[in-house]
């Protein structure tokens, strides 16, 4: 499936756009438009029409001043999403975000719901704060012994490798989760990553703090749309299935699935499967 490139700019920010050339329902996915592309399966673009966008900690910047933690405010992300989808003429459909991009979908649902009309998280926790402590609980006591030798030898390289790049910091520690993201191992994810600009700052504040913090019940509460939580049940990179249990006993129309026998991009891992829960959860879920 071939993928079309184009380039927004917004406040100094050359935010990259891909989108395929299906003739289907929409979709607009949130996080990086050179990353999803390379992980989203045909089974997917062949049902969808699909527009990827970068958020800015992947946006190279073309102006402007020494960048701040301002210029990575939430806010200004969901005006960047809200501006694109609104440029290109993609209507109101469902918005998905995976791990920590779960967040901003999230929000962007909460701030302009009129453009979004189902809610899709994937291999999002309820925060990256606290629940976090929980994936490593889960970790060493359901994770094979190669998995875990894999991940010390991962770590090790990771040190290496951010001593001689420190500025591909986030990529670095995305690849060295391998063996806690993904349901095959060793997997040379290093791959999906290749040509991608990211800026620090921007994971440090929005992973680090923003998503730490983040009180997903308060955005539940003013949702009326559907919403879809999949998860993949050896994820062991970020809070576990289980530690949304509490939160979805307090929403029920909220639906979460988990798959077996994958892990942190389980629409890459199991690709049939995934696409059709969407498609079942679209077709029940028609508003």
């Amino acid at each position: 499936m071939e993928w079309k490139y184009g380039i927004i700019e917004r406040e100094g920010f050359a935010l990259q756009v891909a989108q395929n050339n299906t003739v289907g329902p929409p979709l607009f996915w949130i996080g990086s438009a050179l990353y999803y592309p390379r992980v989203i399966p045909k089974e997917f673009t062949e049902n969808y029409q699909i527009t990827v966008v970068d958020q800015r900690g992947f946006a190279k910047r073309i102006s402007g001043n020494i960048e701040t933690k301002e210029d990575y405010a939430l806010e200004k992300l969901l005006e960047d999403f809200a501006f694109i989808q609104t440029k290109l003429e993609i209507p109101s459909c469902p918005v998905i975000g995976h791990s920590g991009h779960g967040y901003m979908a999230l929000s962007y649902a909460a701030k302009y719901p009129e453009l979004v009309s189902h809610l899709v998280m994937i291999s999002t926790g309820p925060s990256h704060g606290s629940p976090m402590l929980e994936a490593e609980v889960y970790f060493q006591r359901e994770a094979s012994d190669l998995r875990k030798k894999t991940n010390l030898e991962n770590q090790i390289q990771f040190q290496k490798n951010i001593e001689e790049t420190p500025s591909d910091f986030f990529i670095h520690y995305c690849v060295s989760l391998e063996a806690k993201g993904f349901y095959q191992i060793p997997f040379p994810s290093r791959k999906f990553w290749e040509g991608i600009h990211t800026n620090k700052l921007a994971f440090d504040h929005l992973f680090g703090e923003v998503f730490r913090d983040i009180v997903v019940s308060d955005y539940f509460q003013k949702l009326s749309i559907p919403i879809l939580i999949c998860m993949g049940k050896e994820d062991y990179q970020v809070a576990p299935y289980y530690t949304w249990d509490s939160i979805l006993n307090e929403f029920p129309q909220i639906q979460m699935t988990v798959m077996e026998k994958s892990s942190h991009l389980p629409f890459l891992e199991r690709p049939e499967e995934f696409l059709n829960q969407l498609k079942n959860w679209l077709g029940r879920n028609i508003n």
